[in-house]
């Protein structure tokens, strides 16, 4: 991969915010019309600490609740931010839903806890909760992908997330 380049903004907070959350409302929108009624509570902050390397410029709540973009995300193409944004919705409704995707042998595939046992939802809990780095950023692209119906590639120097170009996400990448 070849350097990642500095990105910096002159946008105030607010200005970021005000770039950003047209792309947040239109992706939670789009999910929320998919039946993923918990994205409803996603919440969006503009955080400047988001942008602690280059190619680093959004992070999901673990909880699945926050969406916090850094402001220099507002600098990018608008593919990009598409892609990231959606990339991001893809880790809150997997956190928002836990154990109920997983990658299977077609990509992201969903499971019913209620035509599962109580005994094979605890052991696919632990499995999920012991997932690697890779498989839950692959889970995250997967669902943005069932949701919207074309895969994100990663594309420049900085292999971001978009939907216009590029190869599947990297294994290892950061």
């Amino acid at each position: 991969m070849s350097a990642c380049p500095v990105l910096e903004t002159s946008l105030t907070l607010d200005e970021a915010h005000g770039v950003l959350i047209g792309f947040f409302e239109a992706m939670r929108s789009d999910f929320l019309k998919s039946g993923l009624l918990l994205v409803k509570k996603v919440e969006f902050f503009v955080a400047p600490e988001m942008h602690d390397t280059e190619r680093h410029f959004a992070a999901c709540s673990e909880n699945g609740k926050k969406i916090l973009c850094a402001p220099e995300l507002a600098e990018l193409d608008y593919s990009f931010v598409i892609g990231i944004m959606a990339h991001e919705f893809g880790h809150a409704t997997d956190f928002l839903y836990p154990v109920e995707f997983f990658l299977g042998k077609e990509g992201v595939e969903r499971r019913s806890r209620a035509s599962e046992s109580e005994t094979q939802w605890i052991r696919w809990t632990k499995t999920w909760e012991k997932r690697s780095y890779d498989v839950v950023e692959k889970t995250a692209d997967g669902i943005a992908e069932k949701v919207l119906g074309m895969p994100i590639g990663y594309a420049g120097p900085c292999k971001l997330q978009n939907f216009r170009t590029g190869e599947a996400r990297p294994q290892g990448l950061r």
